[in-house]
């Protein structure tokens, strides 16, 4: 449902981009959820090749590498913390901006992330997205992030 309202916002693309936008954009609204049993982590799962490298933010100094199955056991334990438990989880795309080559793709995404119930304003961060063709479908092979302090600017790339 995220990627209709994406539309007003969001620059056209050309359409051998758009579904790999389609695809990511959908990833953020499928991990959204009031608690870790309304995931389809199985979806999640399939949005992925079993060899992804997962490389995110563990804290404002430090990254972790994952492997597809840990990626997904981190999420499913995330939920279990007190304020997941509590207010839910929500991630949406603020901007994003994609690039395709034949059977590559790149996609940058300047999103929100936070506890919709909370009084507390959602964090903000960039995820760069790297994508191949298999079997006529994109498939994730890689994503790195990094998160978007206050005061700091989004890169230009999404101007």
């Amino acid at each position: 449902m995220l990627f209709p309202m994406l539309a007003f916002s969001q620059p056209e693309h050309k359409p051998e981009e758009a579904d790999a936008v389609a695809m990511i954009t959908q990833i953020y609204s499928d991990v959204s959820a009031e608690n870790a049993g309304l995931v389809d982590w199985e979806k999640i799962r399939s949005y992925f090749v079993e060899e992804a490298v997962i490389v995110l933010k563990t804290s404002r100094d430090a990254n972790s590498q994952f492997t597809l199955e840990e990626f997904i056991q981190d999420f499913k334990d995330f939920y279990q913390t007190p304020a997941a438990l509590e207010h839910g989880f929500k991630e949406e795309v603020l901007k994003l901006k994609a690039e395709v080559h034949k059977d590559l793709a790149f996609v940058a995404v300047v999103y929100a992330a936070g506890f919709p119930k909370a009084d507390r304003p959602p964090s903000k961060g960039i995820d760069f997205w790297l994508l191949t063709r298999k079997d006529n479908a994109w498939k994730i092979v890689a994503v790195t992030n990094e998160i978007i302090l206050p005061g700091e600017e989004i890169p230009d790339l999404f101007e």
